[in-house]
């Protein structure tokens, strides 16, 4: 039998943890990790004041002042646990003798093992999506959950106009009332707005119907009508970082579904004071080493009947500790 490294429970700890998120799972490759030895998450939401201070005078007591607003949430970790048997060609080279089955018995282990980590990573992404509109529901047979992250019902605010058929003028004002949101509220400055690639077209569209006193697509820079057309996106329109997501996941019933839907907008600001994170939890494998967080995973082989299988398990949630400074429009075509 060609025993493979990947069957050694560090060596293979050490392969997912070098796992990187794809570059189209938009949040998952871009929000900070965070470690949490505990069972339960627990996390602060901040709301800052916009009061001002009042004058004193000398050698007078100072004024007292209440501590910034604050308040905590907490949720159970979202526990994902799967695992495979290998195929009887992954099982054919493990068995086979020699440096060729091993390198072949290495390549269709770690393919089944990428297999399981891409399921776990398209689950948190879609999760982080969901959180981002204000509540993740989660209705599955073994769980049965919903997290209201606290994200203000004026922070997600309906589209003035259908931009099917608004003007510019209508969907800048639009954008413009969703940035001082944020502006007003969070103190930041709006900085990025992700859609998909046909809402982000409404806005060229608008451009490209000319009427009474619209604004045609000379408005637009070069390098912004360039970049919707190379890649879907129009940078800086609006003084905001435009992302265009089409990353799909499949459905049970092998539905492809958009993370980020039609006519869906996420206005925010990702990098002042850690707005969002993702908080890893301990595992609950007894075989997982002690204070583990994060993904854990193991292979052992049955004896009856004889079979090699590999788990993976991740206790993980997404929270948000800055729920002002994000914005979500649900339709902007209704």
């Amino acid at each position: 039998m060609a025993e493979i490294s990947l069957f050694e429970p560090e060596v293979l700890r050490g392969v997912v943890e070098k796992f990187t998120a794809p570059e189209n799972l938009t949040l998952l490759s871009s929000l900070p990790t965070t470690p949490y030895p505990y069972p339960s998450a627990v996390w602060d939401v901040i709301r800052g004041g916009r009061q001002v201070a009042k004058p004193n005078v000398p050698n007078s007591e100072a004024h007292v002042v209440a501590p910034l607003g604050r308040a905590q949430q907490s949720a159970a970790f979202i526990y994902l646990r799967e695992k495979k048997v290998f195929s009887p060609t992954t099982l054919h080279w493990v068995r086979s003798p020699g440096e060729i089955a091993r390198a072949n018995a290495e390549a269709a282990v770690l393919r089944e093992v990428n297999d399981l980590n891409i399921r776990f990573d398209n689950f948190l992404e879609y999760i982080c999506w969901r959180a981002l509109t204000g509540t993740l529901t989660l209705d599955y047979p073994d769980v049965q959950a919903s997290i209201d992250y606290g994200i203000a019902n004026s922070h997600k605010p309906s589209a003035g106009t259908a931009w099917a058929s608004a003007t510019v003028a209508q969907i800048m004002d639009d954008i413009r009332a969703w940035k001082r949101l944020i502006a007003r509220d969070g103190r930041v400055p709006a900085t990025d707005a992700y859609a998909n690639e046909k809402t982000i077209g409404r806005i060229l569209n608008a451009f490209a119907t000319i009427g009474s006193g619209a604004l045609g697509p000379e408005f637009l820079s070069d390098r912004m009508k360039e970049e919707f057309y190379k890649s879907g996106t129009m940078p800086g329109f609006m003084g905001l970082n435009w992302h265009t997501v089409e990353a799909v996941y499949d459905t049970d019933n092998d539905v492809q579904t958009l993370f980020v839907p039609d006519d869906t907008i996420h206005v925010v600001n990702l990098t002042a004071g850690r707005p969002m994170e993702i908080m890893e939890g301990p595992t609950a494998d007894d075989e997982a080493p002690q204070g583990h967080t994060g993904k854990f995973s193991k292979t052992w082989k049955e004896k009856d009947p004889s079979a090699r299988q590999y788990l993976l398990e991740w206790n993980v949630l997404p929270v948000i500790t800055r729920v002002e400074q994000f914005v979500y429009v649900a339709d902007v075509s209704p």
